[in-house]
């Protein structure tokens, strides 16, 4: 049984966001888009963070259906893990049929498999490193 919801309200039309994994990175996430208005659904083994989420392994297959993947319009797979996040992205692209999914890395030389994949790529290395430098 999953312990908590969403936030909002969705219409039907709105687009509904599941953040799969991340611990604080996925609650950070999740909390941003929620302050934009979004609908987001954070799926995350973390069990103590300060947003509400469902707990539970964000590549399993039965809590996903339960907590409404079906409905995404968006994934964002933020696990700690670059190899556990193709996993999982893949997983959602073929059994949840979602097709805008975007997987967090850490190690640059990934961006390429996983884009070829068929994800959006974000590189946490690449982008702390890009702001670093602009801002000097």
């Amino acid at each position: 049984m999953i312990p908590k919801r969403f936030t909002g309200k969705p219409d039907g039309n709105d687009p509904r966001y599941y953040v799969l994994g991340g611990d604080h990175l996925g609650a950070a996430v999740a909390t941003q888009l929620r302050a934009s208005g979004a609908i987001v659904t954070l799926v995350t083994e973390q069990t103590d963070l300060e947003t509400d989420a469902i707990v539970g392994n964000p590549a399993d297959v039965d809590l996903l259906t339960e907590a409404g993947l079906d409905d995404a319009s968006r994934v964002i797979v933020a696990t700690r893990s670059d190899r556990r996040n193709l996993l999982i992205a893949q997983l959602v692209g073929v059994r949840f049929d979602v097709e805008n999914i975007v997987v967090l890395i850490n190690d640059p030389e990934r961006h390429d498999p996983i884009y070829e994949a068929g994800h959006e790529v974000v590189c946490a290395t690449t982008a702390l490193s890009t702001a670093l430098v602009k801002s000097t």
